[in-house]
């Protein structure tokens, strides 16, 4: 019960961090508006940060990332299914933003490597197959397909040849440099930290990474409204059963297919079975998409992930 304790240890920060945004959106320090403030200093400055010195830090394994690739995979069959179910349903383009990026990506990192070091504490490469899962088959489709995605479905007034140019834009942005610059890095195996001139400057993108976390939640919580059972029981219901059910299944069966170890299983599984990631609103929220109804499915699908994975957990064993 050790890592399920600890992961509702984490959604409760999650949940900390919302309602002090809530509060000192109530109290009039912050407002709405500054969300959008705090999405510009998460994608254009923390994030960047973040990933250039995780790529940089931590080259890519070709022979760990068949996980990975399960992973990426079974991402893009919820985002077809999110997609198809939310257009049959006939919801709006901002709906189906929101269900589409909530259904896809987990928070494989914040929640993710915290419940492997507790369920695997003997096990250092359980940590170091669930960084390559995370980087690979969670950050990188989320870094490049996040802002994609959020453009399309935040620019439902724009003609096909705008919305195009939106989706573009990401190719333009710090988080792209960022994610050619650490993958070209780590690949030359280039002079990091322990380089005396470069130690600033890694040390300084490892400040703005720690600042990620609580500044994304804090963005996100400030869009946070109750909403309307009318207007958000069916999106919830497709973001539960795509994200906290079918995704650890496909996981685990396309696993068990593909001959993987029992530890690559187990890892796959727990990853694939996070709750939604906290950076589909904040992209939604850059790009003018239903953000206030995303950080709604989030929050509350990751209050249910607590059965959800512990279910999971219960099968794993």
């Amino acid at each position: 019960m050790d890592a399920f304790q600890h992961l509702v240890n984490a959604i409760l920060v999650i949940v900390l961090i919302y309602a002090l945004a809530v509060l000192m959106r109530a109290r009039g320090i912050l407002t709405e508006e500054h969300s959008l403030t705090l999405s510009r200093i998460v994608l254009d400055l923390c994030l960047p940060a973040m990933i250039f010195v995780s790529l940089a830090s931590h080259p890519v394994r070709l022979d760990q990332i068949g996980p990975a690739l399960v992973m990426f995979g079974v991402e893009l069959i919820c985002i077809a299914l999110a997609w198809g179910i939310a257009t049959l349903l006939k919801l709006d383009r901002a709906q189906q933003g929101a269900i589409v990026l909530c259904s896809a990506f987990g928070s494989s990192a914040f929640l993710g490597y915290s419940v492997i070091l507790q369920m695997f504490p003997l096990s250092p490469s359980a940590l170091s197959e669930g960084i390559l899962i995370s980087e690979i088959g969670v950050g990188y489709p989320i870094f490049i397909l996040g802002p994609i995605l959020a453009a399309h479905f935040g620019s439902a007034a724009a003609s096909n040849k705008i919305q195009w140019q939106s989706s573009l834009a990401f190719f333009k942005s710090p988080v792209f440099f960022a994610l050619l610059g650490g993958i070209l890095w780590g690949t030359l195996r280039l002079p990091g930290e322990e380089n005396i001139l470069l130690a600033p400057l890694f040390q300084l993108g490892h400040v703005l990474a720690q600042a990620l976390t609580p500044l994304v939640i804090l963005s996100v919580g400030l869009l946070f409204r109750f909403p309307h059972p009318s207007k958000i029981i069916i999106p919830l219901v497709i973001v539960i059963l795509l994200k906290l059910v079918l995704q650890p299944l496909l996981a685990g069966t396309f696993a068990t297919q593909l001959g993987f170890s029992e530890l690559w299983k187990e890892v796959l599984v727990l990853l694939a079975a996070m709750p939604p990631a906290v950076l589909g609103a904040v992209f939604l929220r850059r790009y003018g998409g239903d953000a206030a109804l995303a950080s709604s499915l989030l929050l509350i699908a990751s209050l249910i992930s607590c059965v959800s994975l512990a279910v999971v957990f219960w099968f794993i064993g």
